[in-house]
């Protein structure tokens, strides 16, 4: 369904009391929330796993997961809606610095592609929208991202 998020249909909010946007309706199940929907995905479609077996990096996953939505997106949430922007740079610029610790050395994040790099693809694509830009600067980042990005998955989404 097409949706304006600035007047949200009567629809959307019934299916989604947040408001928010990407909602999944598999039947009579309704789903919302972008990593509840990816694990939920995940499982329906086991052929495909994009979490690890074992439980300590499953666990792991999800905390990388949890840092993107309640740091990264979160100060970016709040640049691109001009709330408080100074501060929410510094703090998006230590959570990106916090990424690349974390991304030297790897290809993925938590050892092989899974939900966790997945998570990262939006904030990387809407870089211009948070006002920020992941350059030479912070490398190992850089490097992640582009190879995200690269994925043929993702190149084929518009």
């Amino acid at each position: 369904m097409e949706c304006d998020l600035k007047n949200k249909s009567e629809e959307l909010v019934t299916l989604n009391p947040y408001g928010k946007v990407p909602v999944l309706v598999d039947g009579d199940t309704v789903i919302y929330e972008s990593a509840v929907i990816n694990e939920y995905l995940d499982e329906k479609f086991p052929e495909v796993s994009l979490m690890p077996k074992d439980l300590a990096k499953r666990a792991e996953v999800r905390i990388w997961i949890d840092f993107c939505n309640t740091r990264l997106q979160a100060a970016a949430g709040n640049i691109r809606h001009d709330h408080e922007v100074e501060k929410n740079k510094r703090r998006l610029r230590e959570h990106l610095e916090t990424l690349e610790k974390r991304m030297a050395g790897r290809d993925y994040i938590v050892d092989d592609y899974s939900l966790a790099d997945i998570t990262y693809i939006p904030f990387f694509t809407r870089e211009d929208s948070y006002r920020t830009s992941i350059t030479e600067d912070l490398p190992n980042v850089k490097r992640w991202r582009d190879s995200l990005l690269e994925r043929p998955k993702v190149k084929s989404t518009p």
